[in-house]
């Protein structure tokens, strides 16, 4: 496949993601959670922009011990309606934030399908998802970034203005 056209998708995707962030910007009040409490968040299915309009793909899962250590993996495919796209972001959960029905986690991009992550920007740019449970499979889901890692102060959750088909667990 031509690198050309591969790199310029992957930074489509990427753009679209950030336009649903900005989007998503204004916060929602939420009360804080003590950052040291465990909690576990397992997100897995689709942001819808419509119905039968899948945009991206989300599989994450992530903990946080005792001791206030985060862990976990992130993976979004981009979507082209219904259908996977061979299109990656990927990067290691480094905040979860969890209060009820409403979660939010944040990972900096250490990695896209194919690579176009210069070795010198792994982990520069970040994003945060937030997420909302609903009834039966219908949720709700908000992403903001990517932006700067170094922009983002803890990881409470945002607005989650978009359609998100499928599962959530939070912990």
């Amino acid at each position: 496949m031509n690198n050309r056209i591969v790199r310029t998708a992957t930074v489509a995707g990427i753009g679209a993601l950030s336009l649903l962030g900005a989007a998503a910007a204004p916060g929602m009040a939420a009360v804080a959670p003590h950052m040291t409490d465990p909690a576990k968040l397992a997100i897995d299915g689709d942001l819808m922009i419509a119905p039968g309009v899948h945009l991206l793909n989300i599989e994450a899962q992530g903990a946080r011990d005792m001791d206030g250590k985060t862990h976990g993996t992130y993976v979004a495919t981009i979507m082209d309606g219904m259908h996977k796209t061979p299109f990656q972001v990927k990067g290691p959960v480094t905040c979860i934030w969890t209060h009820g029905d409403t979660a939010s986690l944040v990972y900096p991009i250490t990695e896209t399908s194919p690579n176009i992550v210069p070795a010198q920007l792994s982990g520069a740019y970040a994003v945060k998802i937030s997420v909302r449970k609903g009834s039966g499979m219908m949720n709700e889901v908000g992403v903001m970034g990517p932006m700067a890692t170094s922009s983002f102060h803890g990881c409470a959750p945002g607005a989650t203005p978009n359609m998100f088909h499928g599962d959530v667990m939070i912990g």
